[in-house]
């Protein structure tokens, strides 16, 4: 299923459009703004993934930024806008990228109904990659200990990817 060619790259805006080809996935969620090295092995362990449970994989990213929501008076540099970073993912070999639209209704919504509501029962997810620093739901109460829990709880696999240090960097 990874490695599929570009034209088959499906950006979904909307949930009820969630496509029946990308259910069952293996999603890596996070921000991925400028997929830089930390993203990249984010990335690169749904694509593992993926390619040993031979199931599709997608980003679920949110937009705009979060910290654009919170603070609005203190705009947040964009490395890369959505539609940069539906190409950077396409060229990552991705199936597909799923934008969830990031509201305060949004972010108000529990850690256990996102997981429920959303990673359950709208994309019936295989397994989840998040990064060591991925919080969601209200009060960011969704911590990767969360997640890896609520996937024991509701059998889908989490993976955790550690954080990426810089060459030389101690």
């Amino acid at each position: 299923m990874p490695g599929n060619s570009p034209a088959d790259f499906s950006v979904v805006t909307d949930l009820d459009d969630f496509p029946a080809h990308l259910k069952g996935g293996v999603v890596a969620i996070g921000n991925f703004d400028g997929v830089h090295r930390g993203h990249r092995a984010v990335l690169g362990e749904a694509l593992e993934l993926g390619n040993r449970l031979n199931c599709p994989v997608y980003a679920m990213t949110f937009e705009p930024h979060p910290r654009t929501v919170f603070n609005p008076d203190r705009p947040v540099f964009r490395l890369t806008p959505f539609d940069a970073k539906c190409e950077v993912l396409k060229d990552c070999e991705l199936n597909g990228v799923l934008m969830l639209p990031f509201t305060r209704e949004f972010a108000g919504v529990e850690a256990q109904d996102f997981v429920r509501d959303i990673l359950i029962d709208r994309l019936a997810i295989s397994h989840a990659v998040t990064g060591y620093d991925f919080h969601f739901g209200k009060a960011r109460k969704g911590t990767p200990d969360f997640l890896r829990q609520a996937g024991d709880d509701h059998g889908f696999g989490v993976s955790i990817v550690s954080p990426e240090n810089d060459e030389g960097a101690e």
